[in-house]
């Protein structure tokens, strides 16, 4: 078997690795500050099969979700629900019965398409964060939209959360699910099993919710 290349090591103050495959097959360790590269890569080569049949998997995804045309028919997810593209002499992109995109935008499609969904995604996310916010008490300190492609949203020290603009693609329960995780790292850094069960507290349904994203998230692109 070929030896399996590291395309970046992140190191932190977090107290476990994890091996990460992103959406495009690499693979990213993150890993606390001490931990020495001949222990990496003993790890590494230890979970190679393991990661081998990630990048098979990932790379299988890849190819089933075809590049965007942005032609008239074409289905867009907004919600957890498919629009159909619509292109028309408008001055912005609007979602009725169908996503309209104006066909000034043609020269550009993806990326208004992407600013389009990053707007939506914070008008969104920030109703349903104050929302659970306010049920719970776990109060933050701001909400950003980013264009992340393998992490839905994580907790910045100061109680900053941060969410990829992708999340808006899923149904609003699963936003949720996103949501209420975030805000519970507020209290719990890591994901030990009082964070779980701050988050089972709020939402008792919440592995059917993460499977649901684990599941679909090859969907979740543009």
């Amino acid at each position: 078997m070929e030896e399996i290349k590291i395309d970046k090591i992140i190191r932190s103050k977090r107290k476990t690795i994890a091996l990460v495959v992103e959406s495009d097959a690499t693979l990213v360790i993150r890993a606390p500050f001490e931990t020495t590269l001949e222990y990496i890569e003993a790890l590494v080569f230890k979970k190679r099969f393991w990661i081998n049949e990630k990048k098979q998997v990932v790379n299988k995804d890849c190819a089933f979700v075809r590049k965007r045309e942005f032609v008239n028919g074409e289905g867009f997810l907004f919600l957890g629900k498919t629009y159909k593209l619509k292109i028309q002499d408008c001055d912005e992109i609007k979602l009725s019965d169908y996503l309209f995109l104006p066909k000034k935008y043609l020269n550009e499609p993806r990326e208004r398409m992407v600013e389009w969904y990053m707007k939506r995604a914070l008008e969104k996310i920030t109703e349903r964060a104050d929302w659970y916010s306010k049920d719970t008490g776990w109060k933050y300190k701001s909400i950003k939209i980013n264009n992340a492609q393998s992490r839905w949203g994580s907790c910045g020290p100061s109680g900053s959360l941060n969410f990829t603009w992708r999340l808006i693609m899923a149904p609003l329960n699963v936003i949720d699910y996103v949501v209420v995780h975030e805000l519970a790292h507020i209290h719990e850094k890591n994901h030990s099993w009082k964070f779980w069960n701050k988050v089972k507290t709020v939402m008792p349904d919440y592995k059917q919710r993460e499977k649901w994203l684990k599941e679909n998230r090859k969907y979740l692109v543009l």
